[in-house]
């Protein structure tokens, strides 16, 4: 299902336009055709705004209405980074649960949101929404509501018919992972009961994703872009954790969701805690093989 977007049709300026066909080969929408040897725009109401037209044109004949195009500073020729030192990133960037309480100033949370904006989103929708928690209370309030969730949920799980009600809305399978986890949960209860944070870990910020839940594109969008976020925060010698607990608990709980001011056609896909690491990893640390069937 597709959502109908006001989003400005590019124009072609005829007498720039060499006839490469560039544009037309890389435009998902059929928006340009290819007439009297040169690029026309023939079906301007279907364009999503992507930009390809423009990035791709070698003579600058594409124009986009409220777009400008950047000048590719390494022409575009070679990756802004080579294989060696991406694998490295992606290697390096570990889940921190473990912070300084120094505060993340401003301008660095919207550097590292604006990384956000450029993962790709299905149709180019860009629908992508943040709630970005950096006050103290606020954090504490959410982690209560968050944990009390959960206490109403191992409970539940606990009694037989709690559990076979709980089995009827959420499945066999996840009544019975969350009965092997009550050993670990009522640990980190305990913990949190001292004064230990072992949901959020004592982040400073706390970020959720959230977007439409009738686009099938929303889960990709909202989890990738955040995604970018957590790699933007490493290389600012920042650390992240992604938080399932709280994904599920904004999605099953009303009275989290509304203080959130989350829409409510929206679910929450994504989510992590933020802050200035307070451990250094030494190592990098292995993982298995990809799981792949060649065909």
């Amino acid at each position: 299902m597709m959502m109908k977007r006001d989003v400005n049709p590019p124009g072609v300026t005829e007498s720039k336009c060499i006839g490469c066909k560039r544009c037309v080969a890389v435009c998902p929408s059929f928006v340009l055709e290819m007439a009297e040897e040169k690029s026309r725009v023939v079906r301007a109401e279907w364009c999503i705004g992507c930009g390809h037209c423009g990035a791709v044109c070698p003579s600058e004949a594409i124009l986009h209405t409220g777009m400008d195009f950047e000048k590719h500073p390494k022409g575009g020729e070679t990756p802004a980074a080579t294989p060696e030192a991406f694998e490295l990133l992606i290697r390096e960037r570990r889940s921190v649960r473990n912070y300084t309480p120094d505060p993340v100033p401003k301008q660095i949370l919207k550097k590292i949101l604006d990384a956000g904006r450029y993962a790709p989103t299905g149709t180019n929708s860009q629908n992508v929404h943040y709630v970005a928690l950096t006050s103290p209370d606020q954090i504490e309030q959410l982690r209560e509501m968050t944990m009390s969730f959960y206490d109403k949920i191992f409970s539940r799980v606990r009694r037989r018919f709690g559990g076979f009600f709980l089995s009827l809305v959420a499945g066999k399978k996840t009544v019975e992972y969350l009965r092997d986890s009550l050993p670990k949960m009522m640990v980190a209860r305990e913990a949190m009961n001292r004064g230990e944070d072992r949901l959020f870990y004592h982040a400073p910020v706390v970020m959720i994703a959230h977007a439409e839940s009738w686009d099938s594109s929303s889960s990709f969008n909202c989890s990738v872009a955040l995604y970018n976020c957590s790699l933007m925060a490493h290389v600012l010698r920042l650390g992240c954790c992604f938080n399932g607990f709280l994904v599920n608990a904004v999605n099953h709980d009303q009275k989290i969701k509304r203080w959130l001011q989350i829409p409510a056609d929206h679910r929450c896909y994504s989510a992590m805690g933020l802050g200035y690491p307070n451990m250094k990893y030494e190592r990098l640390v292995p993982r298995p093989p990809p799981k792949v069937m060649w065909r």
